[in-house]
């Protein structure tokens, strides 16, 4: 019985992985795109296998692309919170405090900016160098948090039983409603142009565990983790050419953090 619980677990996680429709079925649905976005009715829906982010737009104007191509500086702007949107998962409204969600944000967009500059000044081969001011000669990086619904650790063990109940991975097919999540809108500007290259929303919530997460039982450690992989995600996407291949994050981990 357990042997046949670990086939089917691992059958899903291979067939999710594989496929990236399917694989998006058992990750966080996409948010409403909010009014940061000065594109947003234009967003396309993206394939997992070739982009990191569920909606996308891009400036059609090669003329605007040919000279923002020429400039190699990135400012990364703080990151806006005026488009939050209040809590929606039930567990998480009774378990955290809207004072302390709020505090928690905070914290998150500062180690979001953070984030997003050191994946540049990390990056072996950056497509941009980081400044610490906006200029003329550097594009410009904003961007916005506009869901957050911390992690419910009664929703955690929940999840935890139905595997348990069940087989290992199959809250990943009914728990959405379990889980926190994030989501984010960015944009890229090129302020001498005064136009808007690129915008993408996304949205992830924790991730499902073959065994056990430790993220299943912290509210906001999740969270944190998400945004490490939006910002590796976003300097990839920045040095790949339009059409090239950045997959999306898995939808289940195999790690216990």
């Amino acid at each position: 019985m357990i042997v046949f619980r670990l086939f089917f677990c691992l059958s899903a996680i291979i067939l999710l992985s594989s496929c990236g429709s399917l694989q998006r079925l058992a990750k966080a649905g996409a948010a409403k795109p909010s009014n940061f976005l000065d594109h947003a009715a234009e967003l396309k829906r993206t394939n997992a296998e070739r982009d990191p982010f569920l909606e996308v737009w891009r400036n059609p104007s090669p003329e605007v692309w040919g000279k923002a191509e020429e400039k190699n500086l990135l400012y990364v702007a703080p990151v806006s919170l005026e488009y939050l949107r209040p809590m929606t998962k039930p567990l998480s409204k009774i378990e955290i405090r809207e004072k302390s969600r709020e505090k928690e944000a905070k914290v998150l967009a500062k180690y979001m900016r953070a984030q997003f500059k050191k994946a540049f000044q990390e990056s072996a081969k950056p497509r941009y160098e980081i400044v610490d001011k906006p200029q003329k000669d550097a594009m410009t990086l904003e961007l916005a948090i506009v869901e957050f619904n911390p992690n419910s650790i009664v929703a955690g063990i929940t999840r935890r039983a139905i595997n348990l109940i069940a087989v290992p991975g199959a809250e990943s097919l009914v728990g959405r409603p379990l889980k926190g999540n994030i989501a984010i809108e960015g944009r890229v500007r090129d302020p001498e142009q005064k136009q808007s290259l690129y915008e993408f929303t996304d949205a992830e919530q924790n991730r499902s565990a073959l065994i056990l997460s430790i993220h299943d039982y912290n509210a906001y450690s999740a969270s944190r983790k998400i945004i490490r992989e939006w910002a590796a995600q976003f300097e990839e996407v920045t040095r790949t050419p339009a059409g090239g291949q950045v997959k999306d994050s898995p939808a289940f981990t195999l790690l216990l953090w």
